[in-house]
């Protein structure tokens, strides 16, 4: 899925001054306190957000010895089953990352370049109409990379404008259960949309890529999407709690995910995602393949460099490498110039796992709604500016 994150300058202004003083607001306090804090606070996010049945969040870091998760909230809007630091949820386009990773450790194996053209190892028919601009086919053209870093030119089918048709968010609102296959997505975008530009030429956020992308990598690998995620990824970082959606042994039992009031946890709707970003998960498995990123147990120190080059932007402030996306807060606002940048995977339903590279600490959240696709920054900066208040000793 698609984050359409456009941070509101004015509302962050209002966030840091709002209740006071800064000199006020940044005032130490001891880690309890920030733990109480931070609990009344994503309390009262999910109190005042009817969109929300539950919200989940995991702050670590080695840095200053902290380690706390917080859940409020119930399962989904008509469970009382409480929700918990553990629960199980849709991980939306963080879904994306774990792609992105899967094409480094074929890099570093050396079993492909990013570099690859596409067609390569995608048939005609599956590319036909999706690089097509004033009559002259661009396919030929397409690496992998462009389609990492959403420079391919292609469509995008979940946010993306029609020439025909309805689009797709409308079409599952209107019908929840109908479901999709990785195939049909692509046919979405060859038959109702445009392609953006040239490749190369521009950045455009493209579900309809990471699907290409998913296509790819059972070209190359010779078997389910899903089984080259537990087999890259979740089997040997121990993630017992993650899996591609649809594609289990038992149905996904998951957390609540709104959109337009419709809770899809249980939807066939849901399998408009699939490698752009279907993955359920758990914050402690993400925390475990975040921590492996960075402590360079999954790549090589070369091959995540490129990955997390975020040399393309997204908007004012944010940036994107390969399937990771980077915040530079000073540039979303002056007086967040001292919060320190994070980086990492964000998805459209407020659910995030980013990295203070500089405090060496990590971030996951879920909210469970696309109405959180900004709120969810929003609410992360302030949950930082009472973490970055802490003592530490």
């Amino acid at each position: 899925m698609k984050i359409g994150i456009r941070i509101l300058v004015g509302l962050i202004v209002l966030v840091a001054v709002g209740i006071g003083l800064l000199a006020f607001l940044n005032r130490s306090i001891s880690k309890e306190a920030v733990h109480e804090k931070i609990d009344k606070h994503i309390t009262k996010v999910l109190e005042k957000n009817d969109s929300l049945s539950s919200v989940l969040l995991t702050i670590q870091s080695d840095q200053t010895d902290y380690m706390e998760q917080f859940a409020v909230g119930t399962k989904n809007h008509i469970s009382d089953q409480p929700a918990q630091t553990n629960s199980q949820y849709h991980a939306a386009s963080v879904g994306k990352t774990m792609c992105a990773v899967v094409y480094g450790l074929l890099v570093d194996n050396g079993e492909m370049s990013y570099d690859d053209k596409i067609s390569s190892w995608l048939a005609p028919d599956i590319l036909k109409g999706l690089f097509v601009i004033d009559g002259i086919d661009y396919s030929d053209q397409v690496t992998v990379k462009h389609l990492l870093s959403h420079t391919s030119g292609v469509a995008d089918y979940f946010e993306g404008p029609v020439k025909s048709g309805k689009p797709i968010l409308e079409i599952i609102t209107t019908n929840p259960d109908l479901s999709f296959t990785p195939n049909e997505l692509i046919a979405f975008t060859r038959e109702n949309q445009e392609p953006v530009g040239q490749p190369g030429q521009q950045f455009n956020y493209s579900d309809t890529g990471y699907i290409l992308l998913g296509l790819i990598l059972e070209a190359i690998e010779e078997k389910p999407y899903s089984d080259i995620l537990e087999e890259r990824i979740f089997g040997p970082l121990g993630m017992k709690d993650s899996y591609l959606m649809f594609y289990h042994d038992e149905p996904a039992d998951i957390l609540g995910v709104y959109l337009n009031g419709i809770d899809y946890s249980a939807k066939n709707a849901l399998s408009i995602d699939w490698s752009g970003g279907g993955v359920v998960t758990t914050m402690n498995d993400l925390l475990t393949f975040m921590r492996a990123l960075e402590k360079g147990n999954l790549l090589s120190d070369e091959v995540y460099k490129q990955m997390t080059e975020f040399n393309q932007r997204y908007e004012k402030g944010i940036y994107y490498g390969m399937g990771m996306m980077y915040f530079d807060f000073s540039e979303l606002s002056f007086l967040l110039g001292s919060m320190t940048n994070v980086y990492g995977g964000v998805g459209a339903t407020g659910t995030y796992i980013l990295y203070d590279k500089k405090k060496d600490t990590f971030f996951i959240a879920n909210f469970g709604s696309l109405d959180f696709a900004e709120k969810g920054i929003e609410e992360l900066v302030k949950i930082r500016m009472i973490y970055d208040r802490m003592i530490v000793e």
